[in-house]
């Protein structure tokens, strides 16, 4: 029986280590919307971005200069599609999400907008020509438990205090395998 067990369990490990081999998406998951708010970008596809922020949380004066951000980052994403030297970023590098280390933000989140979680995803992308540069999306669990990004941690900064002075991830959820082309 307990072979049957410890065997039952590898193959449940193999297993999900198998289908975790395509790259997160999908509001179900943190890493999900980072890789989604990512690669819409990298499409030139400013609808599908703006489908991956949190909805306006930041107060009457922020939530216009949140609006006016939107705009422009959305014509600004759909006019790379036009621009000869635009190079299209390529996730290679995917980090499980976490927690932040203080207590603040998410008791925050929670206490004022009922966000049941505020974490941080740490991607690797290749700018071109094998220039790799680390980003970290902050991504927020709202009430119809669907994660967002909160692209200006700045318009509320208690929700993301300690954001910037977080340790780097160590934890690989997905990556590239070698030899492969990133999408």
């Amino acid at each position: 029986m307990k072979t049957t067990l410890a065997f039952t369990i590898q193959f449940l490990l193999l297993s999900a280590s198998l289908f975790a081999a395509e790259k997160p998406t999908g509001h179900e998951t943190p890493e999900g919307i980072a890789c989604d708010a990512v690669q819409a970008y990298a499409d030139c596809d400013s609808k599908a971005w703006l489908k991956t922020l949190i909805r306006p949380i930041y107060g009457d004066d922020s939530n216009k200069e949140y609006e006016l951000f939107k705009k422009k980052m959305a014509t600004f994403t759909d006019a790379n599609k036009d621009k000869e030297d635009f190079v299209a970023p390529k996730i290679v590098k995917v980090f499980k999400a976490r927690n932040f280390t203080k207590n603040g933000p998410g008791s925050l989140a929670y206490a004022m907008f009922e966000m049941t979680g505020n974490k941080f995803v740490d991607i690797v992308i290749d700018t071109g020509g094998g220039n790799l540069q680390n980003i970290r999306y902050h991504i927020l669990l709202d009430t119809d438990k669907k994660w967002y990004f909160e692209p200006r941690p700045d318009l509320a900064q208690l929700l993301s205090m300690g954001l910037n002075n977080e340790t780097p991830s160590e934890e690989v959820l997905w990556e590239v395998k070698k030899n492969a082309d990133p999408k």
